[in-house]
């Protein structure tokens, strides 16, 4: 579980796909590799393993159980602390331990498509090791593989996340943390192309990367969207007044139209 003694356990989202026995160590990028061993088997808990065997920095993505580390939970990461969003200059890893290492998240761009994952950055000859749960004996990781990716550019995007992300965590973990608001919201990032061997997965249909910052307005209306999906009336009021803050509305005629509805309810 990723909220257990181990601090920095980030939580697999895998379901039960194909699984191997082997620690088979497969890795497209030339340069970066990466294993994997039981930091706590009984826990569920793997540690990954990096090494950069070139005398360049390098960044690359994970694939392991049929979809990239970091797209699943990651807003849920964010909100909470557990990760951070990447940004220029890209800098090597800092290594403060395998228990409390952590790494960014980036957009991950797949010839147009885009997802978010969590990017590894390398300095020349760097070893370097996290750790992920959510695994057992039965269920291990499986067919992982490193993509090197490259830097494509750095500036404000408008990024919107899947609520099934949060639902999903909260089932997996029996916890209530929530992802960041507002839905979607700007920001301040880098994006990476993946090379073209690279398969495109993306858990979660609904998240979303745009370019530029979020329009005015739309944040407070995927509160309001959101509050009402979930029954939450406080959401619900946060978004109006969003809405009421950010002037995309007439103050005077939101009031007259809510009276009016109220009159035709009566």
């Amino acid at each position: 579980m990723a909220n257990s003694e181990k601090s920095n356990v980030i939580l697999s989202g895998v379901k039960p796909l194909e699984t191997i026995k082997t620690r088979a160590n497969l890795s497209i990028s030339k340069d970066v590799t990466v294993t994997w061993s039981w930091y706590d088997e009984t826990q569920g808990i793997v540690s990954w393993n990096f090494k950069n065997n070139s005398s360049q920095q390098k960044s690359v993505i994970l694939f392991r159980n049929g979809y990239y580390f970091g797209n699943a939970f990651w807003c849920v990461y964010v909100n909470n602390g557990m990760t951070y969003w990447a940004t220029t200059p890209l800098t090597p890893l800092t290594d403060n331990g395998v228990q409390n290492n952590t790494m960014p998240i980036a957009i991950i761009n797949f010839n147009g498509k885009k997802i978010i994952a969590f990017v590894f950055t390398l300095a020349p000859g760097q070893q370097w090791s996290v750790l992920e749960g959510g695994f057992s004996a039965v269920m291990p990781p499986s067919g992982q593989v490193v993509y090197e990716v490259t830097l494509k550019q750095s500036g404000s995007y408008c990024i919107g996340y899947d609520e099934q992300q949060v639902i999903d965590w909260d089932l997996q973990t029996g916890t209530t943390m929530q992802g960041y608001q507002p839905n979607p919201a700007t920001v301040n990032t880098v994006e990476f192309d993946a090379p073209s061997d690279a398969e495109y997965v993306q858990l979660f249909p609904n998240d979303t990367v745009n370019n530029g910052s979020c329009p005015s307005g739309s944040n407070c209306l995927q509160m309001i969207e959101q509050g009402i999906s979930n029954g939450d009336i406080e959401q619900v009021i946060s978004g109006l007044l969003c809405l009421l803050d950010t002037g995309a509305i007439d103050i005077k005629k939101f009031a007259k139209h809510i009276m009016m509805d109220i009159l035709d309810k009566l």
